[in-house]
């Protein structure tokens, strides 16, 4: 597996990005990136894809990185229709590059806060949390990055890009938590994802995880920075903000498909967590770039990569992260 690492203080620059969608039967074009990264993120699969000569299968929730001067290559059609996110991004000039069987090789310490981690490709199971953010990032419209003199517009599109990517890197790293306290949390973050249908209790988790409810809050306060029950409210209004955003479902049935006991509850506690109505907030991300089969994207070359690259060959156009 190679994982790419960086100093999350510098600046990550966003390109472009867009949903991608097609019917069955479609199969990835080949491609080549010039200097600049993509992240795919499926959200209906599959998706048959090679990088350079790794073959991946990706289905709902997996993320796969395509790094420069790779070969991007569909390997087969999709046998149903398909959708995913696709993001363009720039790293800093200083990126590493590891390659080993686990993370747990790696000759780097993660425990510093400083340092950003990508795998080549991992499912990814804060679906939902990085769905808001990619709309966010999404509705920030092309015209508005390309206005030289908007440079706040700029700004919010790294900042939100870095966002996405630190979710990622954390993801990672608890996934790989081999502290007991740690991993505990983290199979019990799992358990309230699979049991947020029925609104689980403080005392039904710590039943779950044989530890005291009053101590359990405590311990969940200081590993995720909230305690269960907002835990719990967090990861439903990220549904409902995920259906807003990804179907027409309608208020009712985005507070019913988010597990709210009623519309009214619902409509309260998205305003208290959101700042707007649930119809305000979907309303604001109606501008988003969609692609699909019939229209498939041309990502140009950034002007920090294409000052670079006159007449020096494709191989050679940026310097490529050390492997160690």
């Amino acid at each position: 597996m190679d994982y790419y690492t960086f100093n999350a203080n510098k600046s990550v620059e966003f390109v472009s990005g867009g949903v991608f969608s097609a019917q069955a039967g479609w199969k990835h074009e080949s491609r080549c990136h010039k200097g600049d990264y993509e992240i795919i993120l499926c959200t209906k699969g599959p998706v048959f894809i090679r990088v350079a000569t790794a073959h991946y299968e990706l289905n709902k929730g997996d993320l796969l990185l395509v790094p420069p001067f790779k070969r991007l290559v569909g390997t087969s059609p999709s046998p149903n229709a398909i959708s995913f996110y696709w993001l363009h991004f720039l790293l800093p000039d200083e990126v590493s590059l590891y390659r080993h069987e686990s993370l747990a090789q790696l000759p780097v310490n993660f425990s510093n806060p400083d340092k950003i981690i990508i795998p080549a490709s991992m499912a990814f199971t804060q679906y939902d949390q990085n769905t808001v953010l990619i709309y966010q990032l999404l509705s920030i419209k092309n015209t508005e990055l390309k206005t030289i003199n908007n440079i706040y517009k700029r700004q919010e599109a790294n900042y939100l890009m870095t966002m996405i990517l630190l979710n990622i890197s954390q993801a990672l790293l608890n996934s790989s938590d081999s502290s007991n306290l740690s991993s505990l949390i983290g199979k019990l973050q799992e358990w309230i994802r699979s049991n947020l249908y029925r609104s689980p209790t403080v005392s039904e988790m710590a039943a779950t995880v044989h530890l005291n409810p009053q101590y359990l809050s405590r311990l969940f306060k200081a590993k995720v920075g909230i305690p269960p029950k907002k835990y719990v409210i967090k990861l439903k209004i990220e549904t409902a903000q995920s259906l807003l955003l990804r179907t027409n479902m309608s208020i009712k049935e985005v507070s019913q498909n988010a597990y709210f006991e009623n519309e009214k509850l619902f409509m309260k506690q998205f305003k208290n967590n959101t700042g707007m109505t649930p119809t305000r907030y979907r309303n604001q991300f109606n501008d988003i770039y969609h692609n699909n089969q019939e229209i498939s994207p041309v990502i140009p070359i950034p002007n920090r990569i294409s000052q670079k690259i006159d007449d020096i060959p494709d191989e050679l156009k940026v310097e490529r992260p050390h492997l160690e």
